[in-house]
């Protein structure tokens, strides 16, 4: 498909609809697959798959529209490394604040806005695309781990949990 703005159309609605769709079925039924795949709860390091999982599933099942999956996600790969990041550090620091919900969203829609257009703006793979490609299975195999053994830190924890707040003095 040679019209950037379809494919970038195509790719964003899929990874809305993606992110969505694992959000609603880690709600119905949780296990282990939704939760590795949609945020079990507020916290910036959850909410950051977001910013991943739909992105990567988005960018993989419309590769065909751009020269075949494989060189689609070679040329894709900083963003897939780069949203998450970005939106962690983002949801981190909206956490201080404590905002509603809907600003969570819009944060989410508006960055994988950003990182779809420029994720399609790249015609070649990207020069040190092993390091690229390293980073993103890392950063998969961290999302794994950190589900299931997550640190008892601040971005990590659940904020409606007695545990993420200060320590009350006895």
């Amino acid at each position: 498909m040679k019209d950037h703005f379809s494919r970038f159309a195509i790719r964003f609605v899929a990874a809305l609809l993606l992110g969505l769709a694992g959000i609603a079925l880690r709600s119905c039924c949780p296990c282990a697959v939704s939760e590795l795949l949609a945020p079990r709860f507020a916290a910036p390091w959850e909410l950051s798959k977001l910013g991943f999982w739909p992105v990567l599933c988005a960018v993989a099942l419309t590769g065909r529209l751009s020269g075949g999956v494989k060189r689609t996600l070679r040329c894709a790969l900083p963003c897939l490394t780069l949203t998450p990041a970005a939106l962690f550090l983002v949801f981190w620091g909206m956490s201080l604040l404590e905002p509603a919900g809907g600003a969570y969203l819009l944060v989410w829609v508006a960055a994988l806005a950003v990182s779809l257009a420029l994720a399609d703006q790249r015609q070649e793979p990207v020069k040190n695309a092993a390091v690229w490609l390293i980073l993103t299975v890392s950063l998969g195999v961290l999302y794994g781990i950190f589900t299931f053994l997550p640190p008892a830190a601040g971005p990590f924890l659940d904020p409606r949990d007695v545990a993420a707040m200060a320590v009350i003095p006895y």
